[in-house]
């Protein structure tokens, strides 16, 4: 397989969102600083882009927006996109973010998403609610909320934690990543700690990343510690402030790491491929094998090759990540 697999085992923290706006740059520039010249951008013919953007290119999650009334390009990475960029550009923030803060009055960072996904068990998503409704915590914020599990179409949405206004410039969020990639039957535990950062303090965190000489994790758990603890009574004192860290949250909340053992990584792509192999595998392997039994080998491709006009263009999209992954990887064999 080409696509990075992502490692189930081993706790991690990724960036999961990355958008800004730029004066200065058009759209192809931009495609540029992402190391992605050979990436199929399309333009979304009869799809104009939000927020008054007459034009958008799009590739894997990344939206370039452009032609707007302000007249600057607006780049929206999701997570998608930000495993494309790892994967298929190339992959270094830093560059982004150097390019960020050495424009200022041009460039913006609107919105910044870094993830710590924890397959160890650290974060006890039951415990974390029950304190939540309990009000065992405290945090800067004004808002908290749980979001208890249900079922809808047999599809089970999970449970979350929220901390704050999604539209403020600081949001948590806490919740079942495993249940929400319907992986919970190959995953035992998948708990997702995100938090979401825009504007300003967005720039502050790239900022400090970039000229204080931090990591991104000890970065994370300071943003987080600031924004919110989960505690519990400490003798008669009434100030929660004072408060012990709660022990299911004690070994999450100071997991400070050192450069050299960062939990930081750029996992690349893994869920298209990773989807597309376990449905084959799991549920046409018994049509393919009695089709090529009947038949043959020769058939079947024969057969798939009259498809290639009509191909579903989600399959189409995966076909050019595959070819411009493995042009990446030739000519990087080549220098």
């Amino acid at each position: 397989m080409n696509a990075h697999i992502l490692d189930y085992q081993s706790n991690k923290i990724i960036f999961d969102w990355l958008s800004f706006t730029d004066k200065i740059s058009s759209p192809f520039d931009i495609i540029e600083l992402l190391g992605m010249q050979d990436c199929p951008f399309q333009e979304l013919a009869g799809i104009r882009g939000i927020q008054g953007f007459q034009g958008r290119l799009y590739f894997n999650s990344i939206s370039i927006h452009y032609d707007g009334i302000q007249g600057y390009v607006w780049v929206e990475m999701s997570g998608q996109g930000c495993r494309a960029f790892e994967e298929l550009g190339h992959g270094n923030y830093k560059k982004i973010f150097d390019y960020i803060l050495a424009n200022p009055d041009d460039v913006n960072i609107t919105r910044l998403d870094i993830a710590y996904d924890d397959f160890k068990g650290y974060l006890d998503l039951d415990k974390i609610a029950e304190d939540t409704d309990q009000g065992n915590f405290v945090s800067r914020f004004d808002d908290a909320e749980v979001i208890k599990s249900i079922k809808k179409s047999k599809i089970k949405k999970g449970l979350s934690v929220t901390h704050g206004s999604m539209r403020s410039n600081i949001f948590i969020r806490i919740y079942d990543k495993a249940v929400e990639r319907n992986r919970s039957d190959e995953i035992p535990h998948w708990v997702r700690c995100e938090i979401q950062l825009r504007r300003n303090r967005a720039f502050e965190f790239i900022r400090l990343y970039m000229c204080e000489n931090e990591t991104i994790d000890h970065l994370y758990f300071i943003v987080l510690n600031h924004y919110l603890r989960y505690v519990e009574q400490s003798g008669n004192d009434s100030n929660k402030w004072r408060w012990e860290l709660a022990s299911h949250w004690l070994q999450f909340a100071t997991s400070v790491t050192s450069e050299s053992k960062s939990l930081f990584v750029t996992v690349g792509l893994d869920y298209n491929v990773l989807k597309l192999n376990h449905y084959v595998e799991n549920h046409c392997a018994g049509f393919i094998y009695t089709y090529i039994k009947l038949n043959s080998v020769d058939k079947l491709l024969e057969v798939t090759d009259k498809f290639k006009a009509k191909l579903n263009p989600k399959y189409k999209l995966l076909l050019a990540e595959d070819k411009a992954y493995k042009e990446k990887i030739s000519e990087n064999e080549c220098v």
